[in-house]
Order: structure tokens, then C-alpha cells, then sequence
């Protein structure tokens, strides 16, 4: 995690908020956290810092470009940070004052669904947009001419690769082929939307 070293406590972190509400008082405000022990701490402090959303950053998550070193030994899994921050936020009362949010690692409906049932209100993914539109994780996102689909580059002869109608219709039917399957789970479990399943650890199965 990048070390801020103008924040080092819920008092400094507020300071950086009001700046922002300073500027647009209407703002909706997101935090985006790493998962370290304390990650339970971190998101109260954020919301008593004035935040409207947590967004929880657990490991194996980032792009082609971000080093293994620090996507393997960086941070807790986000399926340990959810459950650790959704019982601490209920424990303090305030679990429905904020919304959690959760990325890192999830890929498929399914690791949607099951961030949901651990206690999160909706999950931020990236890499499996990117394996949509033919991402091949071949990590040159910032090296050289960049990726050699076209997707991350600023080199014209790779950009002209992609054709902007193309990569919208992939990233909708990825989309809709998702909301057919967490249909069909949710189905299996009787439950009737995806907001009824938050917190409904009990629905989970281990596959050890």
C-alpha cells in the first residue's frame, strides 16, 4: 500500500475528506482501502472520517501491471476482509450507514456472489473486463509500445487493433451471460435479489 505520510489518524484522513466536500458538498465519497489486520478499523475510521463508501482492495487483485511480489504478499484475501469488516460495522451499529464495497481477486459471477453473501453491498472488478476484450495478462500494460492487444497503449499502430463497438458488445455480453448465471444461483438457493443475499453466509458452501 502507498504510504500517505500526511495521514495518520482518523483526523488526518477527515482532513483530506472535508477538502474534498470543500470543494463539492454534494460529492459521494468512496475510500479505497488495502486489507491489512486492521482492516476493520481502518473502515470505521473511514466512515466516522465522513466516507459514504469503503471500497476494500484485498489481494490478487490489479492489472498486467502490477508486480507479483505485491499482488501475492500484499494485503489479506478479500474474502477474510469482508467478513472481518461486515461484523465489526454491525458490532458498531452502523453496517447500513455505509456501503462496502469489494475488489481483488474476483473474476467470475460466482466470486461475486459469494463476496455478496460474506457481508459485501457490491464488488469492483476490472480483470475480467480486460479477459473480455482479449487481455492476454502478458504484463507489458506499462512497458514499451504497451499491450500488444491494443488495450493499454498509446502507440496508434496497437490502439487501431480494437474496434470500440466490438469491445462494447463483449463487455455487455460478458455482462449478461454474469446476471443469467447469479440468477440461477440465487434461484437455487430460494432467494429472490442479489440485495437479499448480503450477509447470508449460511448459503456458502466449502470445497475443500
Amino acid at each position: 500500500p502507498f504510504p500517505f505520510h500526511s495521514v495518520y489518524s482518523v483526523e488526518d484522513h477527515k482532513k483530506h475528506l472535508d477538502w474534498i466536500r470543500a470543494i463539492n458538498p454534494e460529492v459521494l465519497i468512496s475510500v479505497k482501502v488495502s486489507t491489512p489486520a486492521d482492516v476493520d478499523m481502518v473502515a470505521v475510521g473511514s466512515y466516522y472520517a465522513g466516507a459514504h463508501i469503503v471500497n476494500l482492495d484485498g489481494a490478487y487483485g490489479g492489472t498486467g501491471a502490477a508486480p507479483d511480489i505485491a499482488k501475492k504478499n500484499i494485503a489479506m484475501p478479500i474474502e477474510y476482509a469482508i467478513t472481518q469488516v461486515h461484523d465489526f460495522l454491525q458490532a458498531e451499529g452502523i453496517r447500513d450507514r455505509i456501503v462496502l464495497m469489494a475488489g481483488g481477486g474476483i473474476r467470475t459471477p460466482d466470486d461475486v456472489l459469494k463476496a455478496i453473501a460474506l457481508g459485501a453491498d457490491g464488488v469492483v472488478i476490472g480483470t475480467a473486463e480486460l479477459v473480455a476484450i482479449d487481455c492476454v495478462r502478458c504484463g507489458n500494460c506499462e512497458r514499451l509500445r504497451g499491450c500488444p492487444i491494443g488495450i493499454a497503449t498509446t502507440d496508434p499502430d496497437l490502439s487501431s487493433q480494437l474496434n470500440a463497438e466490438w469491445v462494447c458488445r463483449r463487455i455487455v455480453t460478458m455482462y449478461k451471460t454474469w446476471i443469467k448465471i447469479m440468477q440461477q444461483r440465487l434461484a437455487q438457493v430460494n432467494i429472490a435479489s442479489i440485495q437479499e443475499l448480503r450477509g447470508r453466509r449460511e448459503v456458502l458452501t466449502f470445497l475443500g
